[in-house]
């Protein structure tokens, strides 16, 4: 019987797909499991019988599954049809972005930036210091070695000084990226890395180093896709089993069970642990995708057929003209790029 059920299930994932079977109908399944064996219970709601769905099967469908495993069954794909759809809402709720939620965990969002103000704050206000200067030596010509040389100093100290208090980075450096929670900070974190480095806005870039990464380092794009589906996991069961904790306390008030508190007590730790187990995944998908800009930014500029900058400064201006190239499609974004400025191109230009 085990090996026929095992079959079964090999049989429902390879027609579905590993990703929607781990991240839709696994959470369900235990969402489902809990409301029709626990909180549904005919003991629990006072009722003469549970969830049936098919009460015309008489003895175990296909010799595996009871009527009621049977419910089971297909409440979970059900529901998870309509989970997919719901990702991006599940994602926006835990970062904290949904409307509302920055007024509803104003509290936790002080306390994140605070810490924000003691150890990164000054950080982004120095880098932008120095991109002032920087963009002052791109648009005119002219340059405060002093200047620069004071900030990078600066800079020095401050990184050491963050360093000692927390040596992995947990908040954004710009403020304005900050949210209330651990985990909308994991990806915003993420989503700066290339940014802060580079230029690059890793989010609208990320499709075009996709192509790269397949080209190149498929292992490292697998890494990165699984780390997702672990974390889009961890989500959707911290989505569930909240749901299950609200649950277990408003029909343990409505129907006077104690033992549901019980259920919302275990249902609220479980929330908690795939919580913090979204957050570390994200942060390890996050250190991925860094490397991946890190390794492989220069050969999305060979793809485009630009040449490569000389420094990380140059740098800086190239993935943001490219990117404006790409959003805007305006070519003069990408005849700077391939060309130089506009007297270098004047110069080409008269050149013949």
């Amino acid at each position: 019987m085990f090996e026929d059920l095992s079959s079964l299930v090999k049989g429902i994932v390879n027609q579905i797909g590993l990703s929607f079977f781990l991240s839709g109908v696994v959470p369900l399944l235990v969402g489902v499991t809990v409301n029709q064996y626990i909180i549904f219970s005919p003991a629990m709601a006072g009722v003469d019988a549970g969830w049936n769905l098919f009460p015309q099967v008489a003895g175990p469908w296909l010799g595996l599954l009871s009527a009621q495993m049977l419910t089971t069954l297909v409440l979970a794909f059900g529901l998870a049809l309509a989970l997919v759809p719901l990702n991006l809402f599940i994602t926006r709720l835990f970062e904290g972005l949904l409307p509302g939620m920055k007024a509803l965990l104003y509290p936790l969002y002080l306390l994140k930036r605070a810490r924000h103000r003691r150890l990164y704050a000054e950080i982004e206000a120095a880098r932008i210091a120095r991109r002032e200067i920087l963009a002052e030596y791109e648009e005119t010509g002219e340059y405060d070695a002093d200047a620069d040389i004071a900030i990078q100093e600066r800079l020095h100290l401050l990184h050491t000084q963050r360093e000692g208090v927390e040596p992995m980075q947990t908040l954004p450096y710009e403020q304005r990226r900050l949210t209330p929670t651990s985990f909308g900070n994991a990806w915003a974190v993420m989503e700066e890395y290339p940014f802060n480095r580079y230029g690059m806005d890793g989010m609208f870039l990320w499709p075009y180093m996709r192509a790269i990464l397949l080209e190149r380092n498929t292992p490292l794009l697998s890494q990165i896709d699984n780390q997702k589906l672990l974390g889009d996991v961890m989500t959707n069961m911290a989505f569930v089993t909240g749901v299950l904790a609200l649950e277990g306390v408003v029909f343990g008030i409505v129907w006077g069970q104690n033992s549901l508190f019980v259920t919302a007590a275990v249902s609220l730790i479980a929330f908690w642990l795939f919580y913090r187990a979204g957050v570390q995944f994200v942060r390890a998908m996050g250190t991925l995708v860094g490397q991946s800009y890190d390794l492989y930014r220069y050969h999305l500029l060979d793809a485009f057929g630009l040449p490569r900058p000389n420094d990380l400064d140059d740098e800086y201006w190239v993935w943001v003209r490219l990117s404006a190239f790409l959003r805007r499609g305006e070519p003069f974004y990408f005849d700077i790029l391939q060309h130089g400025d506009d007297d270098e191109r004047d110069a080409l230009v008269e050149s013949g």
